[in-house]
């Protein structure tokens, strides 16, 4: 089952949400909240696999939770505005849905959902068995045409680009590597890498310098020069805080 929370400052929107939702076999609502505050307590007790989430909540924005939510928890955006699909794309979001939301378009987001969130196996996909030693340092990528292993210290950074990933490399090759980036989020040490948003992970110890932007925004440079990672503000608070 898919577990998800509905964040609407509506009770009538939410239990439109809730009655549309119910058409589906595997998702159940792990809970319900009406302000920003409600809704960061529901999100800590609750650690569902997704938030249906208002923008404009009567205290705060709904925006503001989502850049605090970890990169595991997706991120779809409920509102009647479309002007604000631009600030869901900053935070990441799986989808934006117009309300009032159309069955068709929720099926489509519900239908991301279930990619993005397969069945869950009850253990964590992280082997507890350790590596073969000559295994432990190096990354196997797996493209349409080859499989080649990658030392852990030659990754600059990866970024998410659909049902794969791209990884960038310290020479300034990159390869489209069969795979979510979750995959290579749990085969990767931390530190030095660590997941910045729904679609970056960076390796630290390539970090040259940082560009913070008077907007929120930052660029990360890389000891070889030849890449430049632009974050949003959500990621670049948490790039922040981890330097």
């Amino acid at each position: 089952m898919l577990r998800v929370v509905l964040v609407d400052d509506e009770p009538s929107a939410r239990r439109g949400l809730r009655r549309m939702l119910g058409r589906f076999s595997d998702i159940t609502i792990a809970g319900e909240a009406g302000d920003l505050v409600s809704a960061r307590e529901m999100m800590n007790r609750a650690r569902p696999d997704a938030v249906f989430l208002d923008v404009e909540l009567t205290n705060g924005k709904g925006l503001d939770l989502a850049a605090d939510l970890p990169p595991d928890t997706f991120v779809i955006v409920v509102s009647a505005y479309d002007l604000y699909a631009i600030d869901a794309f900053d935070v990441a979001a799986l989808d934006f849905l117009v309300k009032p939301v159309k069955p068709e378009r929720l099926e489509t987001a519900i239908g991301r959902l279930r990619e993005r969130l397969p069945t869950r196996p009850s253990a964590p996909e992280k082997s507890t068995s350790p590596a073969p030693e000559s295994a432990q340092d190096r990354l196997q990528l797996k493209t349409s045409s080859t499989s080649i292993l990658v030392s852990h210290e030659a990754i600059s950074f990866l970024r998410a680009e659909g049902d794969y990933t791209r990884v960038y490399l310290e020479n300034g090759q990159q390869h489209l590597a069969n795979g979510l980036l979750r995959v290579f989020e749990n085969r990767l040490p931390t530190p030095p890498f660590y997941r910045l948003d729904r679609s970056t992970i960076v390796n630290s110890a390539q970090i040259q310098r940082v560009d913070w932007h008077a907007s929120g925004r930052s660029s990360i440079h890389f000891s070889t020069g030849t890449n430049v990672v632009e974050l949003g503000r959500p990621a670049s608070r948490r790039l922040r805080s981890l330097l």
